[in-house]
Order: C-alpha cells, then sequence, then structure tokens
C-alpha cells in the first residue's frame, strides 16, 4: 500500500514540477510582467460618454473618458471598493473632449474590479 501512495505521490510531484518548468520561460523571459497579470480591463459607457481602461493590483485604476453629447452632463466613472463605497475618476465636458486619468484607492481600501459609467451636470 505504501509504494502506490508513493507513486501517486511521485506522480503529482513531477506532474507539478513540469508544471513549474514550462512556466518558468515565459516568466523569466518577461513576456508579461506580474503588473499585467494583476490587471482587469473595465469598459463603460452611457449616451453621455464614458471611457475604457485597466484596475491593476486592486489599488490603481487608469483610462481614458470622453464626453460624446452636448447636453450639459459631464460623464465620470465611479470605481468600487470592495467593502463598500467609490472613488470617482475626473468628469469631463464639454461635448468632443477626453482626458486621461489615474485613480488611487485610498489606504488600507481596494478596488474590486467593477466600475460604472455616471454623470453630472456641468
Amino acid at each position: 500500500m505504501k509504494a502506490s501512495t508513493f507513486r501517486v505521490g511521485g506522480f503529482l510531484g513531477a506532474l507539478m514540477l513540469g508544471a513549474s518548468i514550462l512556466a518558468t520561460p515565459a516568466i523569466a523571459a518577461g513576456s508579461e510582467s506580474d503588473d499585467a497579470l494583476a490587471c482587469v480591463g473595465w469598459n463603460k459607457t452611457r449616451t453621455e460618454g464614458g471611457g475604457s481602461g485597466q484596475i491593476c493590483n486592486g489599488n490603481t485604476a487608469s483610462g481614458t473618458i470622453y464626453d460624446a453629447r452636448a447636453d450639459g452632463r459631464c460623464p465620470f466613472i465611479k470605481f468600487y471598493y470592495a467593502g463598500g463605497g467609490h472613488k470617482q475618476s475626473p468628469q469631463v465636458g464639454p461635448a468632443g473632449t477626453s482626458r486621461s486619468f489615474t485613480v488611487y484607492a485610498d489606504a488600507g481600501r481596494y478596488f474590486n474590479g467593477t466600475a460604472s459609467a455616471e454623470w453630472r451636470s456641468c
């Protein structure tokens, strides 16, 4: 019985070692950085405008936001925290304008990976 248990453990160990060897060259070659692996994309729009970008490592949200309509509304993006609450991007306006931004989570808080397009009068 011990021999078969040892063989199963040996097989699993060899499988895990093989997987780590196969994964190592891609990481060592730098084909993907740790930051790229820890980012999730977002893309949110409304009739007033919207934007797209990424949330990385739970603490940085970045992207570009645009205003699509001359309606007196200025779009912005809300990034939601794990455990409740949110942080907002800058707003953009008038119609036809766009801007890049980066928003950082408050100390001790982390974005949960969700976002929404919102607007306010401007």
